[in-house]
């Protein structure tokens, strides 16, 4: 489920001069985002750089790599401007996207070219079905939020926001089990991205739930008997979030604060920030109780 290849593959780049930029450069990159090094022979940096590019580069299969020697090719190096070696573009649909000067780290590398795989022609359109998908997951439709992320995935299988969202139906489902042998399959980068790392935590709640002896029901009537029972107020939390009510679940611990913010060593403030790093930092939900755990802790 990615575009990456193998993250131990390189290829070599493709030499560009006068003769050929137009073809390999310019009409290229209306099919594929097209990086383009300048480097000279004399130049350690560029030594340095170049292995990191073509690493990186490997991975992806809408982005071709070619490098321009200017030693050789002054007059390209200076139309581009070009003032110091190693330089590199990114060149999509024919223009300059982005780009970048000195030898850089491979995770600078890294968010660079996958910005350019992102806008790289040709890309699908599924923005209407991961909103789609994330509207009826928020509602703990998960039958339809999973149809709407399967058939993004048919479309863009290399979508990050598409795979977390199929994690996460599967995470409401109570299939944490399944969630966890699909994040194991995914390639080391996709694992570190943010929006993974999110649907991580949201597994590790829901695996928590799964601890928990007693069913919300239960908690509940615990909670009406004792308002300030905060231990039962924090399991039905992790109980309701492992349910799929998350909202709930947030509330229970937004009372428990409010009525003993440093109960058990702040416990119910770490487990609410638990919920909001599982919910993601954008999410609606996560937005407005973060403004209310501010006014309880700062009023």
């Amino acid at each position: 489920m990615s575009l990456l290849i193998d993250e131990n593959n390189s290829f070599a780049p493709v030499d560009v001069n006068a003769a050929n930029i137009m073809s390999e450069v310019i009409e290229a990159s209306s099919e594929q985002a097209v990086i383009v090094q300048f480097w000279a022979p004399w130049c350690g940096p560029c030594k340095q750089l170049a292995p990191v590019l073509e690493k990186v580069c490997a991975k992806y299969k809408n982005v071709k790599l070619t490098k321009i020697n200017i030693d050789d090719n002054q007059e390209i190096a200076a139309q581009m401007r070009v003032q110091s070696v190693p330089t590199v573009f990114g060149f999509v649909n024919g223009q300059p996207a982005d780009g970048f000067a000195g030898a850089q780290p491979e995770s600078v590398v890294n968010q660079f070219v996958e910005k350019l795989s992102k806008l790289a022609p040709g890309q699908p359109d599924i923005s209407a079905l991961l909103d789609e998908g994330t509207a009826a997951l928020s509602k703990n439709e998960t039958i339809i939020a999973m149809e709407a992320f399967q058939k993004a995935l048919s479309v863009f299988p290399e979508s990050e926001e598409a795979i977390a969202g199929f994690i996460r139906c599967l995470i409401a489902q109570g299939e944490n089990d399944e969630a966890a042998a699909v994040i194991e399959q995914l390639d080391d980068d996709m694992q570190k991205k943010p929006i993974i790392q999110d649907v991580l935590a949201a597994l590790a709640v829901a695996k928590k739930g799964a601890d928990v002896a007693l069913d919300p029901i239960e908690l509940e009537g615990k909670v009406r008997l004792n308002p300030k029972d905060l231990q039962a107020r924090q399991d039905l939390a992790i109980a309701l979030f492992a349910s799929g009510k998350q909202t709930d679940a947030m509330s229970q611990l937004l009372e428990s604060i409010k009525i003993d913010p440093s109960w058990n060593e702040n416990k119910a403030q770490t487990q609410l920030l638990e919920f909001f790093t599982a919910l993601g930092h954008t999410h609606p939900d996560v937005i407005k109780l973060r403004r209310k755990l501010s006014s309880y802790l700062f009023s």
